[in-house]
């Protein structure tokens, strides 16, 4: 990573709260930890952020309205994704009073890309398999294809899915550990859950894990047939509170702690102000610096300011959104709608 420090590039603020400042009030390191201002300099014909930061107040670089290219505010919301789910059930052609009709062995492909590390080229595959009898009950064919996905599955480092079992009204759990006969219910398909994978700040960030379910063709009435429907759904909500905390993590090395953790355990910890259990907000200025003489070319920059979505200003019928009122004041402060402000 490259460290910027006198001509950062992205110049990034965690803001918990906001002060209106004018000639008379003044944002100073007593206020809360997080709270941003933002200031107007008539002479330069420039606005500017001050922050209340753990090291105590910063300012960012003077932004020449004119040289404003964009601005763009992004709701949390816009930034979180579902985890999958992937549900199979048998064709029902297969199916005679719920029944099996044919004698095979019907293999459940669970193909995973990119997994720990993996490169695009690189697929990961894993199996659940059911000798499969005449007159079988749909019950138990989920019962035991389950029963093998999750043993399957018990041999991983790192749990990649978990596996369900679909009654009419709920799902019940199976892992390695389960036993047939504890499976008492009426079963109606089988669920395979993608699992929240683990982070570290800094050190190891939060991926998806992509997966796809493929049954694999059986013969039957002389041809090739694919036994089982898989139909995706969204699961939980991931909120970006992690992404954000990396998002912090690295500018924050960006502004100069280009030797975080050298000589560990002796060194002096950051502190960060993202709390990666809440969702943030983003807002986002994206300006240039022209110099003088040599120094005419423009130089890109950005200023980005993380917001919790919950935070507001206020109390009340009267509570404004954090990040609205935050917009508010850039744009009185530029004398132009620059950003616009979330619905």
């Amino acid at each position: 990573m490259e460290i910027f420090t006198a001509n950062q590039v992205n110049q990034v603020y965690v803001a918990n709260a906001y002060k209106a400042t004018n000639a008379n009030v003044k944002l100073t390191k007593a206020d809360t930890l997080g709270t941003i201002a933002v200031g107007k300099n008539t002479v330069e014909g420039a606005i500017y952020f001050q922050h209340v930061g753990a090291g105590g107040l910063t300012r960012s670089d003077l932004i020449d309205v004119k040289k404003i290219l964009y601005g763009k505010a992004t709701p949390a919301s816009a930034m979180a994704r579902n985890l999958k789910v992937a549900t199979i059930t048998l064709k029902s052609n297969l199916l005679n009073s719920n029944k099996l009709t044919t004698d095979e062995d019907y293999v459940l492909r669970i193909k995973f890309d990119q997994v720990i590390g993996l490169s695009p080229e690189h697929q990961y595959w894993k199996y659940g398999v059911v000798k499969g009898v005449k007159d079988m009950t749909a019950t138990n064919f989920y019962k035991t294809l389950a029963l093998s996905i999750a043993k399957n599955m018990s041999r991983e480092a790192v749990q990649l899915v978990s596996v369900f079992l679909k009654t009419s009204n709920s799902e019940v759990e199976v892992t390695s550990a389960t036993t047939e006969s504890s499976l008492t219910g009426t079963y109606t398909g089988v669920i395979i859950k993608e699992v929240e994978q683990d982070w570290i700040l800094g050190i190891k960030q939060q991926r998806p894990v992509s997966f796809t379910v493929e049954p694999v063709s059986i013969k039957f009435n002389d041809s090739d047939f694919v036994w089982g429907d898989v139909a995706y759904t969204n699961g939980a909500v991931i909120g970006n509170g992690k992404k954000m905390a990396d998002y912090e993590y690295f500018y924050m090395g960006e502004r100069g702690d280009q030797y975080r953790m050298v000589n560990w355990p002796d060194y002096v910890p950051t502190k960060y102000l993202v709390d990666p259990t809440k969702t943030y907000d983003t807002i986002a200025l994206h300006f240039a610096y022209v110099g003088a003489n040599h120094s005419v070319q423009m130089s890109e920059k950005d200023v980005t300011i993380l917001v919790p979505s919950d935070a507001t200003v206020g109390s009340g019928d009267s509570a404004a959104s954090l990040t609205n009122t935050i917009i508010g004041a850039i744009n009185t402060a530029a004398g132009a709608t620059v950003i616009a402000p979330l619905a």
